[in-house]
């Protein structure tokens, strides 16, 4: 939004037509003026500005903070304060109504064009924001609607699971086996029911029949060969024999899988040998099944595992151990346990209780070890399989690493503390520049006005020019410091070295601040050291930017000065080699170990504390560190409260 529909709330006509001129110079648009709290409650009941301009002190029934009260019940409109008190019990009523800033009277374009502009980025973070939390919302929707497919497609997989078990315990409870017995020819002298069932053949034509003639003399498969090889065996050293799975040939000629065993027994003193067999064929096709279903798990991107009541794993997939950096033979037999956090609510027994008490467990965030013991939050479902008596006989699990989504949530809060902490630099930086501004401009207009009024001797006009001319290079020096800043950071500087004489160099910087009557009435002694080379012309040379350096040594001794009432400032350098070590030492009130870092950001002095006891943006030490970095440097700075503080930086030549 680069252009605003604004209503001014303002009682003072100049000040409104001002605030008009100075906003359809910038570009913006003025809805409506208005000069009561009653008028612009009406006024934004029909209207939707983008942004109040709002006197504090309305004439009339309602005042400009209890206007806002009022509209804020209905509309959420960004709201900027104008006043010409700044009493804090005022502020902070006004506070309270979360307006975007202030402007004191007089206000000035700039001042007014600077915290529009601020708002505007303020608004356009807020949507940026929303619109982020929105998709974020999206896309943990979506994927929790996902997950739910998933989970119903699991719980189907797994009820047909249970149906296929179920189906095989009714064929293997109440189904025979087909019984055979043949002597030790092979010839067959027994044939059950269920052996005609299976094979086809009735019993009168299958007795005194050859048992070879059960698998086809064409397939001679391994299988095949394995199973005529285990009746010879019987036969021969009659013993018992394994089970064993093969193919058997129905009376049709076709192939059924089966699983056969076999025992020697003596019937009137002659050898016979009993065969049990049993049609596989379901068995087979239960097989299939569940090799497709470890296919599917295998392939799923979610984590399946599944225990038994005690918390030992019988089966996962490779995504969940995968999760964990595991594989899948190495947490197989395992208890659940070994993945669960030693500070987790959630261990194997307290997930059991509540699955098995509710049906199913859906978790929201549990924390499980990994295998090279890092933490991984996983998002856990739990079912329970049943026997056919609807008893618990195993716990599956379904989980997915949620650490993308903790990451998501991770940068949303730190969007939202790099957004306050932007609003928090906001009201900093506005204060101070209010303060800082206006403290040279009101001595400027004050001893302007007196000059104006006449009837002042020649002295009282010097004097007066003097400070007129003060207040102006300090207003000066103000805006000098923000546009080095911006150019700092922007690396327009550009970096050019030359040959010079260093300690005369610093003995230009000593006299500078010795003669300047800016600190002449303070009781700061200022010191220079300096290296002396044994009487060399070209001990002291140098190849540096001048420019810079003066401007780094202006900035740090000007700061110095400041934070010192008493005792001496010392400025000077050690050559070791190539390298020159400067240094800065002040007696001053020191500066406390946390905030040492914080003095060299931006704004550092105003973010601190917006009650300052000393003047200044806060950019002094800013624009030092920019300096140093484009030639290459970095400062340092060793300090004690009370006793003072001594900022190094060092050149290589």
């Amino acid at each position: 939004m680069s252009v605003f529909n604004i209503l001014i709330v303002e009682d003072e006509l100049i000040i409104s037509k001002l605030l008009q001129n100075y906003l359809f110079g910038m570009g913006h648009k003025v809805m409506g003026v208005v000069p009561s709290g009653e008028e612009a409650i009406s006024f934004v009941q029909e209207n939707s500005p983008d942004l109040i301009l709002m006197d504090i002190g309305l004439a009339g029934i309602l005042d400009g903070i209890e206007t806002v009260e009022i509209i804020r019940q209905t509309k959420d409109i960004p709201i900027l304060f104008l006043t010409a008190q700044t009493d804090k019990s005022l502020l902070e009523k006004a506070k309270a109504v979360d307006p975007v800033g202030y402007l004191l009277k007089p206000i000035q374009p700039i001042q007014l064009e600077i915290i529009i502009e601020m708002t505007r980025k303020k608004i356009q973070v807020d949507l940026e924001l929303e619109n982020y939390r929105k998709h974020l919302e999206r896309l943990i929707v979506d994927r929790t609607k996902g997950l739910v497919r998933e989970i119903e497609e699991h719980k189907k997989a797994l009820k047909k699971i249970k149906e296929n078990e179920i189906r095989i315990s009714s064929i293997t409870s109440y189904a025979n086996d087909a019984i055979i017995m043949f002597d030790e020819y092979g010839q067959i002298n027994f044939w059950n029911l269920e052996a005609s069932r299976l094979f086809g053949y009735d019993s009168e034509d299958i007795i005194n029949q050859n048992i070879r003639i059960l698998f086809s003399s064409d397939n001679l498969s391994d299988e095949y060969m394995q199973g005529i090889q285990l009746i010879q065996d019987v036969i021969d050293n009659k013993q018992l024999s394994k089970n064993v799975e093969l193919f058997a040939t129905h009376s049709d000629g076709s192939s059924i899988p089966i699983e056969m065993s076999m025992a020697s027994v003596e019937i009137d003193e002659e050898m016979n040998v009993v065969c049990i067999i049993r049609d596989i064929t379901l068995r087979k096709k239960h097989q299939e099944e569940i090799e497709r279903f470890k296919l599917i798990a295998d392939i799923a991107n979610y984590g399946l595992a599944i225990t038994d009541l005690k918390g030992q794993i019988v089966y996962l997939n490779k995504h969940f151990a995968k999760i964990h950096g595991y594989n899948s033979e190495e947490l197989l037999g395992e208890n659940f346990d070994l993945l669960s956090a030693v500070d987790s609510p959630y261990n194997f027994k307290k997930m059991a209780e509540l699955s098995i008490a509710q049906d199913g467990f859906e978790s929201e965030e549990i924390w499980h070890v990994k295998k090279d013991e890092t933490v991984v939050p996983v998002f856990l479902n739990t079912a329970i399989i049943k026997n056919t008596k609807q008893d618990p006989l195993f716990i599956a699990f379904s989980g997915i690493d949620i650490t993308q989504s903790k990451e998501y949530e991770k940068n949303i809060l730190k969007a939202k503390q790099i957004a306050e902490d932007s609003d928090r630099m906001k009201s900093a930086f506005l204060s101070t520049i209010s303060h800082e501004l206006r403290t040279p401009l009101n001595a400027i207009i004050g001893f302007a006005e007196l000059m104006q009024m006449g009837g002042l001797d020649p002295e009282d006009i010097a004097d007066f020019n003097n400070e007129i001319l003060g207040s102006g290079m300090h207003l000066l020096s103000i805006v000098e410091d923000i546009l080095d800043v911006s150019l700092l950071e922007k690396r327009d500087l550009k970096f050019e070295k030359t040959v010079f004489s260093l300690n005369m160099f610093m003995k230009e910087i000593y006299s500078k601040f010795k003669k300047s009557k800016r600190y002449a009435n303070k009781g700061v002694d200022l010191v220079l050291k300096i290296d002396a080379e044994n009487g060399d012309p070209t001990a002291d040379q140098i190849n540096a930017d001048a420019d810079k350096l003066e401007h780094v040594f202006t900035k740090l001794i000007d700061n110095a000065f400041k934070f010192s009432e008493k005792g001496k400032i010392e400025l000077g350098y050690k050559r070791r080699n190539n390298i020159y070590e400067f240094y800065v030492k002040d007696e001053g009130i020191g500066i406390e170990e946390e905030k040492l870092q914080l003095i060299f950001e931006n704004f550092g002095q105003a973010v601190e504390d917006e009650n300052r006891a000393h003047d200044g943006l806060g950019l002094g030490l800013s624009i030092v560190r920019h300096l140093l970095d484009i030639m290459g440097s970095e400062i340092r700075v060793e300090s004690e409260v009370g006793k003072g503080s001594t900022f190094y930086f060092t050149i290589e030549n």
